[in-house]
């Protein structure tokens, strides 16, 4: 029983340490319910440390000891469909005694056992299931890619004011697989499967690069050093381009595309495309983020048939919700470039249809991606760089005071990476 109350003690405070740290004015809900609690502990996505009373006792320790607030109150809704789960913050006190002990965001990583391959219903909601023969082995293949992951260290070469100015930017923006802050402990990654279906989805989730604004890639820098970007151009049509055996065009998109080298234009093709692809019908399909008349000089219903209208080798696809099993091949070829890269013993960051790996091994991974799709489709897929943007930072212009004030601020990239390595050596 000790030994459980100590662990629930422990998860508590590193949670909120750890939120703190990507975000210092984040709030963190804690589900203190008995019901709640009870299967969570018999879940395979829980902790099997948990039980109702152990968590509660601790979590009432926490605040009478002044470690923890409640900084929004549990409020239960009688209609049941808003009702708010209690949410904390650390305080100064547990937050200084922290930084005493030298406590950095490079000792906090996900639980080695902590559930990776996660199956999802039709309501996004996590499902229970048993001894599945394809999970046993995916989740053996994710820890290799996980231990790969974990052995470097990734970052963003931005300043703290500018890391603090993207995290206001980003709040509130993202979807539910994502964080709202650069949460530079997540940088492991677990596999989510969609309708109860092996067959959809498996993406990877789950680290911090993988919900970074593509903007802001470029300054991705691993293990200190410069990185480059390659990604498979227009995934889902060279998909289905070459499983109906034709030619993979070099720019799957371009037929859509009025204005050459437009990349905004491009990208709306591609979200369209892929909403299309992953709907169950064309005119369910609501305007995406982004979309604009007058870039398209069309309205929203007009350019979904012109998308349509423009790939009628395609027709049957669109509408059909094809797009999540797509989605479980697009994540295999990433599971096969990943596992190439562990083999060599270098990182390989994955963001869903694209790669990120020090700029030295650009080619490598081009033939590894080119090696993937031809493995799995029979002929070349095409990819495309982007060269990261160097390795230096722009330099802070306010200083950070030694006492309780720089606990709100994130240490500098070339710190943690100080940190980190610190930790290799011990």
């Amino acid at each position: 029983m000790q030994s459980r109350y100590e662990a629930c003690l422990k998860s508590i405070l590193l949670d909120l340490f750890r939120a703190h740290l990507s975000d210092p004015t984040l709030e963190v809900g804690i589900g203190t319910g008995t019901t709640y609690l009870q299967g969570l502990s018999k879940s395979r996505y829980g902790a099997s440390f948990i039980s109702a009373r152990t968590f509660t006792d601790a979590i009432e320790a926490l605040q009478k000891a002044g470690l923890v607030l409640q900084s929004t109150a549990y409020w239960h809704d009688p209609a049941g469909k808003n009702s708010r789960t209690a949410r904390y913050m650390p305080t100064p006190e547990l937050l200084s005694g922290l930084k005493q002990t030298g406590a950095t965001i490079v000792d906090l990583q996900r639980n080695h056992n902590a559930e990776g391959i996660r199956l999802k219903d039709s309501d996004k909601a996590l499902v229970e299931y048993g001894d599945n023969a394809f999970a046993t082995a995916a989740r053996e293949r994710l820890r290799i890619i996980n231990d790969m992951l974990a052995s470097h260290w990734a970052d963003l070469a931005l300043s703290d004011e500018q890391l603090a100015e993207e995290v206001v930017h980003i709040r509130g923006t993202r979807d539910e697989e994502a964080t709202q802050s650069f949460d530079f402990a997540s940088r492991t990654v677990y596999r989510v499967f969609n309708n109860s279906d092996w067959q959809q989805g498996g993406r990877f989730y789950g680290a911090w690069w993988i919900s970074c604004p593509s903007r802001l890639r470029p300054h991705i820098l691993i293990d200190g050093k410069r990185t480059v970007e390659v990604d498979y151009s227009g995934l889902h049509a060279a998909m289905l381009y070459a499983e109906a055996g034709m030619d993979v065009p070099e720019d799957p998109y371009a037929r859509c595309i009025s204005k050459s080298g437009d990349k905004a234009e491009r990208r709306l093709v591609k979200r369209t495309f892929n909403a299309l692809l992953n709907a169950d019908k064309v005119n369910r399909v609501s305007e995406i983020e982004g979309y604009t008349p007058v870039l398209t000089g069309r309205d929203w219903p007009e350019f979904k048939q012109y998308i349509v209208a423009r790939y009628p080798e395609f027709s049957q696809h669109f509408g059909s919700g094809v797009g999540l099993k797509l989605q479980r091949k697009d994540s295999d070829l990433a599971e096969a470039v990943m596992l190439k890269f562990a083999a060599m013993g270098y990182a390989c960051l994955p963001v869903h249809d694209s790669f990120v790996v020090h700029h030295d091994l650009e080619q490598d991974l081009a033939n590894a991606m080119n090696e993937a799709f031809r493995a799995e489709f029979g002929v070349d897929g095409n990819v495309g760089v982007e060269v990261g943007v160097g390795e230096t930072v722009e330099g802070s212009r306010t200083p950070i005071d030694l006492d309780i004030g720089d606990l709100l601020h994130l240490k500098s990239f070339e710190e943690r990476l100080s940190d980190f390595r610190s930790t290799k050596c011990v």
